[in-house]
C-alpha cells in the first residue's frame, strides 16, 4: 500500500505537474499527533486563545515595540521576512486584484497588459490558460491552504511576494519544504486574532487605536474596519479579496481593479477553476449581508476620501455601483490603446 506522501507525488506526476510543484500530505501519525496537541491546547486555554491551537508548539513570533511582526520561525526553519522592509507605501499607480469568481472565465487575458497583479487564493490557476504574471499574492484563508496544497505549491515557487497569516504559513509548512520556497514572505495577521496572543474585542481595538491612524474601526460590535497599515494587521471582512484590498492600499497603489469579485451565489457557482463536482465549500453567501457588503461599503467611502479609486470589473457582482464603480474588462483594452496612441504622439 502506498504511503500518503508517495501517493500525493504520483497524483502530481499523473496530472502532468512538474516535479518542482510536488507537495506531500503529512503522514497519518503526524496528523494524529497534531490533532492531540490541538485538543490539549483547547483543554488548557480559554476560547480567547483558540486561534493559536495550531501554532503554539512549533511557531514562534518576534515583534517590535509597536507589536508588529518582525520575525517568524516554524519548527527549526526561520523565515526570511519582508516585514521590516520599506515595502509599505512604496508603490504607486494601478494594481489588478484577481479573485476566483466565475466571471474570470469571461475575461480574455491574452489581450490585456497588466503591469501589477495580485492574486488571492486560487487565482494562480489562471496560468493554466493565460500568461499572467503575479507580483503579489494574498492568502488569509486557512481552509484554502489546507484543502488545496496543489495550488499552494505553485504559488510559493514563483518569484512573487506572498502576504499570508501565520496559520496559513503553518499549513504550507505541513505540505511543502520551506527551504524550497521561491517567493518572498510578508506576514500579515487578523487584527482581531494576533498570533500568540489573546483575541481582541471591538472595544479593545477602539481603545488601542483611538488616537492612531493605522486602523479605522467601522463597527465595534461586529469588528468591521479597514487597515491603512498592514504591519498592524488587516480586518478579515469574511473574504480574502477584502484583505487583499487592504494590502494593496497599504503598498501605496491609488487605483485598484477588482477581477472576479462576484460574491453572488458562491455556494452554488463554482470558482473559475472548479467544476460542479470538485467545488470547495464557500461561506460568502452566508456572510455577505452582515460582514462583506458593509465592510466594502465603508471601505469604499474611506478610500474615495483618501483619493484611491477602485473599479469592479465584475459587472454582475453583488457589490452594487453605489459601492464601487463597475466597468467591463474590455475597457482595459481601450485604455491600453489610448496610452499607446499618446506615446506615439
Amino acid at each position: 500500500m502506498l504511503s500518503v506522501d508517495r501517493a500525493a507525488s504520483l497524483r502530481g506526476a499523473a496530472a502532468g505537474a512538474p516535479e518542482a510543484c510536488a507537495y506531500a500530505w503529512p503522514r497519518r501519525t503526524r496528523r494524529f499527533s497534531a490533532t492531540l496537541f490541538k485538543l490539549f491546547y483547547r483543554w488548557t486555554h480559554s476560547r480567547a486563545y483558540r486561534h493559536n491551537e495550531r501554532l503554539w508548539r512549533t511557531v514562534s513570533i518576534d515583534r517590535d515595540f509597536d507589536g508588529c511582526i518582525t520575525g517568524m520561525r516554524i519548527g527549526r526553519h526561520s523565515l526570511t521576512l519582508e516585514n521590516a522592509s520599506a515595502l509599505p507605501g512604496s508603490r504607486t499607480g494601478a494594481c489588478h486584484l484577481i479573485a476566483a469568481g466565475p466571471s474570470i472565465n469571461d475575461i480574455n487575458y491574452g489581450v490585456l497588459d497588466l503591469e501589477h497583479v495580485m492574486g488571492v487564493n486560487g487565482a494562480i490557476a489562471l496560468q493554466d490558460k493565460h500568461d499572467v504574471r503575479f507580483d503579489y499574492y494574498c492568502i488569509v484563508d486557512a481552509g484554502f491552504a489546507r484543502n488545496r496544497p496543489d495550488l499552494i505549491a505553485r504559488i510559493v515557487q514563483q518569484p512573487l511576494i506572498l502576504f499570508a497569516t501565520p496559520l496559513v504559513l503553518w499549513y504550507i509548512a505541513q505540505y511543502f519544504p520551506l527551504e524550497r520556497m521561491r517567493c518572498r514572505i510578508f506576514v500579515i495577521e487578523d487584527v482581531q486574532y494576533p498570533a500568540g496572543k489573546r483575541a481582541l474585542r471591538g472595544r479593545d481595538l477602539h481603545m488601542r487605536h483611538a488616537c492612531a491612524d493605522e486602523l479605522v474601526l467601522f463597527d465595534e460590535e461586529r469588528v468591521l474596519g479597514f487597515s491603512l497599515d498592514m504591519r498592524h494587521g488587516v480586518f478579515d471582512g469574511r473574504t480574502v479579496a477584502y484583505a487583499g484590498l487592504q494590502v494593496l492600499n497599504s503598498l501605496g497603489f491609488d487605483v485598484v481593479y477588482l477581477h472576479g469579485v462576484d460574491l453572488r451565489n458562491a455556494s452554488r457557482a463554482p470558482r473559475f477553476y472548479e467544476t460542479g463536482g470538485d467545488m470547495q465549500p464557500s461561506a460568502l453567501d452566508r456572510h455577505f449581508g452582515a460582514y462583506i457588503e458593509p465592510s466594502f461599503r465603508q471601505a469604499a467611502a474611506l478610500l474615495k476620501r483618501r483619493g484611491v479609486r477602485v473599479v469592479n470589473l465584475s459587472v454582475d457582482s453583488a457589490l452594487g455601483v453605489d459601492i464601487f464603480e463597475k466597468r467591463s474588462w474590455r475597457s482595459l483594452t481601450g485604455l491600453r490603446t489610448d496610452i499607446a496612441q499618446q506615446m506615439r504622439a
